[in-house]
């Protein structure tokens, strides 16, 4: 503080300096809104004409804001040279409301400099000629391209899967009350097909959109949607370039090989999205606790979604140490650390609950009675062998729908890795992309084409990224600003006629219609009572009123998924009372017969019952080699009625 006598005029001219240093935003950073920096700047402005007819109030510390708990003030400090300079200060203390004219004011604390806030992706003035009206337009016809690629011939291709049969009746399952319509697994987390059950509540049932899986595809759309959206918010971010984020979106809704699974209900699809919504919050946070939160939250979904987003989390954790800043890193870190781990861990909760943790062998001195487990249940899937699709298998089927993509998924990671020596920014969407890879690789035994789903919106981001700093490097070498843009249009420009002409099957193509026409044809042929074994995709529409296979007939009760018939003792044993002759039809599908037929012992009895079968119809798609064929079980003389209570 100054305690000499200085004149006036010299007094006003030094606070008008002080105030304008208090307003400014370029050496101190205020934390609050544009409202509240101009209550600050009116508070400041009143203070300087309070102390103007009240010069004897000199030494006095003006309260520029005050809150219950926060308030913000000037000091009076001097410098190295003894001048006066104002300094913006900041307390958290609970103190006592104090008006602004109040002759005596609290000044108990002392002060407190802000630290400066650098986060690796901070907000940027608009300084592209593109206004807001164009790229909103913008975006809005690349929504559009990817909502008519995505759903053109959708119910007709690609064909229904059993893992979209499963997913579905397992969201019919939750509107019964139950995790899943038989014992459940712990394969993978509910909370996919939770989203699913609130769809089809929200849409007013599950055949809405014709039959059960239509309904299903349609929740797959908006996905797609949600997913491109990001990706171009994700990249727009990380580039500060909305042409990079346009070509990053385009890769992304265009493939080929997206447009065939991401059709599928598949629990990838739910949770690619809720990763990129998470990366998303968390490269646009600018350091934000309540961003960063919401970003945990969303990568804890993706977790619960499909357990293997759990990889992602070390990559997801480097990505929060870079996006925040270092006075609140360890802080920021826990926080979200603490969230992911809470979130993910209810899983297991669950098992602990049910008391379904430990294998029942492990059981055995306190409990005698035989149950499924989550331990048991992650260690087969780790000891699956190569009778399932192997990694070599799947890539062959990636380099036939999508060559470009696939190479490029591998050529683009390697290059931001490089790259990522001095972006760290470009460095982390690579170690993202190379966390999954790890994962196919260690997996190489049971790969399923579908897999490739979270490498899509990886791979589109990584390729934007990596074109982006080629092209800047260019453009800079040549010193032509042009340069960058007619790179970046020329790389769309080759990209749309590729996806397109190697996408023309998936626009034409109908295998849906043979699983459709079995429906009906059971509906037409087949008893309400009678013993159906089926694959997942006709459980829903065999088993809820108004489904294809019933329509306003009863639904068939007995009808049920050919592997748990084989595994599960309520059924096999207690209705079936593993007797093959109990069994009245066996629709199947290729991978079925051959599941049948080469599945080892507990395919026995259906193998017994196909043995002893007649063909009764096939159905099959003119465009694709897929016959389904159901079978009528010829039953032995006196044998007993297939039901049982």
């Amino acid at each position: 503080m100054v305690s000499s006598y200085q004149p006036p005029s010299q007094q006003r001219e030094q606070e008008r300096t002080a105030a304008d240093k208090v307003v400014s935003p370029k050496r101190y950073i205020i934390p609050a809104r544009a409202r509240v920096r101009q209550k600050v700047k009116k508070l400041s402005e009143a203070a300087i004409a309070l102390e103007q007819q009240k010069p004897e109030i000199e030494n006095d510390r003006i309260v520029l804001l005050r809150r219950a708990n926060f308030f913000v003030r000037t000091a009076y400090q001097p410098d190295k040279k003894g001048s006066q300079r104002s300094q913006t200060t900041t307390i958290t203390a609970t103190i006592p409301k104090v008006k602004l004219r109040q002759r005596e004011r609290i000044a108990i604390f002392d002060t407190l400099s802000l630290p400066r806030v650098s986060p690796i992706t901070p907000s940027k003035p608009r300084t592209s000629f593109m206004p807001a009206s164009l790229e909103a337009a913008i975006i809005t016809v690349g929504l559009l391209i990817s909502m008519i690629a995505h759903a053109i011939n959708m119910f007709n291709f690609p064909r229904y899967g059993p893992d979209e049969g499963t997913y579905m009746s397992s969201a019919w399952a939750i509107l019964q009350g139950r995790l899943a319509p038989y014992p459940y697994g712990y394969s993978h987390p509910p909370l996919a097909w939770l989203q699913i059950a609130a769809w089809v509540q929200l849409t007013g049932g599950f055949f809405t959109f014709g039959d059960a899986l239509n309904t299903g595809r349609v929740l797959m759309l908006f996905y797609a949607l949600g997913c491109a959206l990001l990706v171009y918010l994700i990249v727009k971010r990380l580039s500060d370039s909305r042409i990079a984020g346009l070509l990053a979106m385009l890769i992304f809704s265009l493939s080929p090989l997206g447009i065939t699974y991401q059709r599928q209900i598949l629990l990838d699809n739910i949770g690619i999205f809720w990763l990129l919504l998470s990366l998303y919050l968390l490269v646009a946070s600018n350091s934000r606790l309540l961003t960063l939160v919401l970003s945990a939250l969303s990568l804890g979904i993706a977790i619960l979604s499909k357990e293997f987003f759990l990889l992602f989390t070390p990559v997801m954790i480097y990505a929060v140490w870079l996006h925040t800043s270092s006075f609140q890193r360890k802080f920021v870190l826990v926080v979200f650390t603490y969230i992911v781990i809470a979130l993910a861990s209810s899983f297991v909760l669950l098992a602990i609950l049910k008391g379904e943790l430990f294998p029942s062998s492990w059981h055995l001195l306190w409990d005698h009675n035989e149950h499924l487990s989550l331990i048991q249940t992650l260690l087969e899937q780790i000891g699956r062998g190569k009778s399932q699709s192997t990694l070599a298998t799947s890539l062959n089927s990636w380099l036939h729908g999508d060559a470009a993509l696939t190479i490029f998924s591998v050529v683009t990671l390697i290059f931001n890795l490089i790259v990522g020596w001095w972006n760290r920014k470009q460095l982390m969407v690579a170690l993202l992309g190379v966390s999954f890879w790890a994962l196919l690789l260690l997996r190489g035994g049971n790969v399923s084409p579908f897999y490739f789903i979270p490498l899509i919106a990886l791979t589109a981001i990584n390729v934007a990224l990596a074109i982006h700093t080629t092209a800047n490097w260019l453009s800079k070498r040549t010193r032509k600003e042009l340069m960058y843009a007619i790179l970046i249009f020329g790389v769309i420009a080759a990209i749309i006629p590729y996806d397109l002409a190697h996408a023309k099957d998936l626009f034409t193509q109908h295998p849906t219609t043979a699983q459709t026409d079995a429906m009906k044809w059971i509906r037409k042929h087949v008893p309400h009572n009678a013993f159906i074994v089926i694959n997942s995709y006709l459980y829903m529409d065999l088993h809820e009123p108004g489904g294809l296979g019933v329509r306003d007939g009863a639904p068939y009760s007995y009808a049920h998924i050919y592997f748990n018939v084989a595994t599960d003792p309520e059924l096999y044993a207690k209705i079936l009372q593993n007797n093959w002759d109990r069994i009245d039809y066996i629709v199947a599908d290729p991978e079925m017969l051959n599941d049948i037929n080469h599945g080892g012992a507990q395919f026995q009895m259906i193998k017994d019952a196909l043995n002893h079968a007649e063909l009764q119809a096939q159905f099959h798609a003119d465009d694709q080699q897929f016959v389904l064929s159901i079978y009528q079980v010829q039953h032995q003389a006196q044998s007993p009625a297939p039901k049982a209570g």
